[in-house]
């Protein structure tokens, strides 16, 4: 039997108007992705893949390119050589835009629920440019424990109800600049219950009832970048599951924005 997401599509978007309202113009740096005035602020580069699928750090990287680990560090000014390199690459994968692997995000939700009262209830945000059906309706999946899945190796997908209703398809959004998104509720260790054409998907943005700390994924960038306090960042810093760096809300986000690695 497929055990139902505990995730639910909301369709009154008020949860999220004071991220809307505490996030700057688009392409600004971190605080156009998390809202301005939290305490601290943290990027997780999203790990590249060996070709046995082993996650590759940003540093295993650097430390073949030649190159230089920084928290503004931009993965392809990173992973291009500095000098000849006889070496061979570490990874066959670059690292996975708008989604953080399961095993990160699973680490990463470890630590944020230290970090919050409210864990029972957070708020996801889910880019509705995943939907694909012809009648509008939209087609974002949920991942289930099925008992076939210790068989097949992978996990099986469920849809809840099939799939999301009209009224919540076609209602309100959180609206933030370009970028539109759906709004579910749940607990937070149900982040991981999500999957887009059945591969696991990590919300694009979600944060609990209380308002303590916000993570962001944008769907084009192969970071993800938070906002809470001080204790959250220094506990995510000396997380060994996670190659997290410290940010500043002012940091900019794009390819092209290593002054470093040039």
């Amino acid at each position: 039997m497929a055990r139902r997401s505990r995730l639910r599509p909301v369709g009154d978007v008020a949860a999220a108007d004071w991220v809307v309202a505490g996030t700057g113009p688009f392409g600004s740096g971190v605080g156009s992705l998390v809202p301005h005035g939290f305490e601290a602020y943290a990027r997780i580069p999203h790990p590249a893949s060996a070709s046995d699928g082993t996650p590759v750090t940003w540093a295993e990287v650097a430390a073949w390119s030649g190159r230089v680990m920084h928290p503004r560090a931009q993965f392809r000014a990173l992973a291009t050589p500095a000098s000849d390199v006889r070496a061979a690459k570490p990874w066959e994968e670059e690292p996975e835009p708008g989604t953080l692997p399961p095993t990160a995000l699973t680490a990463l939700c470890d630590v944020l629920a230290r970090h919050t009262t409210s864990a029972d209830r957070c708020w996801f945000c889910v880019w509705d440019g995943y939907e694909s059906t012809s009648d509008g309706r939209g087609t974002i999946t949920f991942t289930s424990t099925f008992t076939s899945e210790e068989e097949s190796g992978q996990p099986e997908p469920d849809l809840l109800p099939p799939e999301f209703p009209p009224d919540i398809v076609n209602g309100p959004r959180v609206e933030l600049p370009k970028r539109s998104y759906l709004l579910l509720d749940g607990p937070l260790d149900a982040a991981g219950e999500l999957a887009m054409s059945l591969f696991p998907q990590s919300p694009n943005l979600f944060w609990p009832d209380e308002r303590t700390w916000c993570v962001a994924t944008d769907t084009d960038l192969d970071s993800t970048y938070l906002g809470g306090p001080a204790a959250l960042v220094a506990a995510l810093l000396s997380d060994e599951r996670l190659e997290a760096v410290r940010a500043e809300v002012t940091d900019p986000v794009w390819a092209d924005s290593d002054e470093v690695n040039r």
